[in-house]
Formats: C-alpha cells, sequence, structure tokens
C-alpha cells in the first residue's frame, strides 16, 4: 500500500537517494546540486513524498509562475529499483490534481528528458520543445504543456 504526504526535511536524505538511484540515465551530475538546492528552500511547500510501507520511494513537487499564468510539475522521480510499479503515475496525478485545483486556467507544463517523455505523453502533456543537451551532454530537454 502507498501513500503520499507533504515533504519534510526529515525526507532529504532519502530523497537524494532516490534521485542517485537514477543517475546518469535520467538526471546529470550536475542537476543534484540543484535538487538538494530545491530540497533545502526555506519554507518548500509544494513538494511531496511518496511512502511504500513506511519507505520513502518517490518524490515531486511543482510551483507556480503567476505573472505568466504558468503551473510546473518539478523534480518528479521513483527509486529506480521501484520503476515500473505505478507509483510514478501515482505521484504525477497526485501533483496534477493539486496543481488543477489550486491554478485554475493556468497552463501546466514540464521539463523532462528523452528518457521519459512518452512517460508524460500517456499523463496527456504534449512536446513543445526540445533542446538538445538541454540537461547536460546526452540528456535533452523536452518542455511539455498538458493538453
Amino acid at each position: 500500500m502507498s501513500s503520499i504526504r507533504a515533504y519534510t526535511p526529515s525526507d532529504r536524505p532519502a530523497c537524494i537517494a532516490i534521485f542517485q538511484s537514477n543517475q546518469p540515465k535520467y538526471f546529470a551530475a550536475a542537476e543534484l546540486p540543484l535538487f538538494a538546492a530545491w530540497l533545502d528552500k526555506p519554507g518548500l511547500a509544494d513538494y511531496y513524498v511518496l511512502e511504500v510501507e513506511g519507505e520513502v520511494v518517490g518524490c515531486g513537487g511543482f510551483y507556480a509562475l503567476p505573472e505568466r499564468q504558468l503551473a510546473n510539475l518539478a523534480w518528479g522521480m521513483v527509486h529506480a529499483a521501484c520503476h515500473g510499479r505505478g507509483y510514478g503515475r501515482q505521484l504525477a496525478a497526485y501533483r496534477l490534481e493539486l496543481m488543477q485545483g489550486r491554478y485554475p486556467g493556468y497552463t501546466l507544463s514540464l521539463s523532462t528528458s528523452q528518457h521519459t517523455y512518452g512517460f508524460y505523453e500517456k499523463q496527456g502533456y504534449v512536446v513543445k520543445e526540445v533542446i538538445r543537451d538541454g540537461f547536460g551532454e546526452g540528456l535533452d530537454k523536452y518542455i511539455m504543456e498538458k493538453q
């Protein structure tokens, strides 16, 4: 049985371990300090963890840019050992529902790589732009929007 709850600072080590389990295929080395800084932001809101039997196996959040009427999924991931079990879909659906409720009329977007854009297409997102090596060498950035 899995559950989703708000992130707390005590979840940081588990989230870092999840990130590292997805390197180098899904995240470039240069992204780890960015992710760590995100987790360390004072008053971090709208970031969540997915637990299975009390263990954090996934994390992800979102943020809004009201001046652009834009809400973005951010730093979503599931531990590599848990891929293919539906946890990513569950975490994405949870965040999407929150974003839609909180930011009606906003464009819902995300940035991902060539390795995961197909996952988000299944969630109703479409590719708007591809930036070669946008996340680092060999990791193209796919900018997507919810339709």
